[in-house]
């Protein structure tokens, strides 16, 4: 018998005859260069339907199902045997490899709501404020002290320099005391953070960069443990964001989207100057 890795695959399979799997076996014991192939190709055996057992999967759409069994009907009307053996593939494996090739080259995206599990529908940089913000605790800035001068420096920069029409927002009639204000780096962008104390819990962040995209309205969202309320304006993004679920960080969006929030520090004269 010529025994060739094809064979031997089927042997370690277990798709071969009674017969044929003695033969191997048989020809396996009198040969180390066989032994060591079949080793080799044992080896690479896989709990491949074990790991899927274990997944838990959304359900297919019925769409997406009946699209597969088009394009399977192309080849056969029922079912397609496998290149060795006598298995069959069944529709519920063949959705589940499709299902999961497409999942990894993102082409999925329309059939799971428009959701790719892996890259979710939050900005790029809302996404890095998120991560930098979860941080912060609250002894991260209780101990901090407002500092006028220095604030009113760095929003002259802002203002001057960057261009970017900004205000600190005064939010301390819905409980939130001003901390100070940090010009970051995104991708060799400004990045201006505005970080709010609560009377309890963790700190409170307004994030502003340039887009140049049309504006939006303010939209609520959950990035990790991050709390978000985003929008656009005059080619300025905004992001408000905060751990604690309890604030309205809804209405403190509105409210300063809307023109509604008084300035802490205004861009009057192109100076950071501070309201009393």
């Amino acid at each position: 018998m010529n025994i060739d890795d094809s064979l031997l695959m089927a042997y370690v399979d277990g798709e071969l005859s009674p017969e044929q799997r003695a033969e191997i076996e048989a020809a396996i014991a009198h040969s180390d260069e066989l032994a060591a192939r079949a080793a080799a190709l044992q080896a690479s055996v896989l709990p491949y339907r074990a790991a899927y057992d274990r997944q838990t999967v959304p359900p297919v759409p019925e769409s997406l199902t009946r699209r597969i069994e088009e394009l399977v009907s192309v080849s056969t009307p029922q079912e397609r045997s496998a290149p060795r053996g006598g298995r069959r593939i069944s529709m519920q494996w063949a959705v589940a490899a499709f299902v999961a090739g497409a999942i990894c080259s993102g082409v999925l995206t329309g059939y799971f709501g428009g959701i790719n599990p892996l890259r979710s529908g939050t900005d790029p940089w809302v996404q890095s404020v998120a991560d930098y913000q979860v941080l912060y605790g609250r002894d991260t800035v209780a101990n901090l002290r407002e500092d006028q001068a220095s604030t009113e420096q760095v929003m002259a920069d802002i203002h001057q320099r960057d261009g970017m029409p900004i205000d600190v927002p005064d939010l301390r009639q819905v409980g939130l005391k001003f901390k100070r204000v940090q010009r970051l780096n995104y991708h060799d962008h400004p990045l201006i953070q505005m970080v709010y104390l609560p009377e309890r819990g963790d700190p409170v962040a307004l994030c502003v960069i340039e887009e140049n995209e049309h504006d939006a309205p303010v939209r609520s969202s959950q990035v990790g443990q991050m709390k978000t309320v985003t929008w656009r304006a005059n080619r300025l993004a905004y992001v408000l964001l905060a751990k604690d679920p309890s604030l309205d960080l809804e209405a403190i969006g509105n409210s300063i989207a809307g023109g509604k929030t008084a300035p802490l520090y205004s861009r009057a004269d192109g100076e950071g100057s501070r309201a009393s």
